[in-house]
């Protein structure tokens, strides 16, 4: 009879990936393409991408009997944690939201600031963009990237729902009915978003590819010039 050897914990796939999470972080994208970035580049990426995500906004339709707006938004966002990281990432969709709580427009319904981040239907979405920017800015410095940047996109798309959806069940907006807060404030956005993780996902790992290939050839360079005569 022929004994098997049970694998250890430790040494599965899934296991090593979530240790990952406690692990060093790694550059982010956006250092990884311009790894002469300083403090200022970074600033100007992260306002770039907040006024990326304020003109995705502005295309938008509504679904029959629904408020909330599909947008490409969410594409705005993922990309943002995706490319900048964590701390970038953050700053970036904060000015956004500030931006927008400032009266600019910058969300889809073009600038009613306060009151429509405070007593809209989509105040909770917006709190949602700035955790999914987080979650996949960190997620990608812990080596959640290049060909696996998909599974931080779809947790973090899937992280959205969570803050918007106690918002509508906390605050009484007369939408959506008893009983529908699933099927209106969710179940709709699910097959849109799935093409937007996807291209985010897509975007990002085409980008990885570049700045590998860059360090690739700027690695050989260097291999040249030391082994000239």
């Amino acid at each position: 009879m022929q004994s098997t050897v049970a694998t250890p914990a430790t040494q599965l796939p899934g296991f090593a990936r979530l240790k990952s999470l406690a692990g060093k972080r790694s550059p982010s994208l956006f250092d990884s393409l311009f790894p002469q970035a300083n403090t200022w580049h970074r600033l100007t990426a992260a306002v770039a991408m907040a006024g990326l995500t304020a003109l995705l906004a502005q295309g938008r339709f509504f679904l029959p009997d629904n408020p909330v707006p599909i947008t490409f938004q969410t594409y705005g966002v993922l990309m943002t944690g995706g490319l900048l990281g964590l701390k970038w990432g953050l700053a970036s969709a904060v000015i956004y939201y500030l931006a927008g709580m400032a009266g600019l427009p910058v969300f889809q319904s073009g600038g009613n600031g306060w009151q429509y981040v405070a007593h809209g239907v989509t105040g909770g979405y917006l709190l949602g963009f700035i955790l999914a920017t987080g979650v996949t800015g960190f997620l990608s410095e812990r080596g959640w990237n290049r060909g696996a940047s998909l599974w931080p996109m779809t947790i973090s798309a899937l992280l959205v729902y969570g803050p918007g959806l106690i918002w509508l069940a906390v605050f009484d907006f007369g939408w959506p009915a008893e009983g529908q807060l699933f099927s209106s404030g969710m179940y709709p956005f699910i097959p849109g978003d799935v093409v937007k993780l996807m291209l985010a996902a897509l975007t990002v790992g085409v980008l990885w590819k570049v700045a590998d290939n860059r360090g690739q050839s700027a690695s050989g360079l260097d291999r040249g010039a030391n082994t000239e005569r």
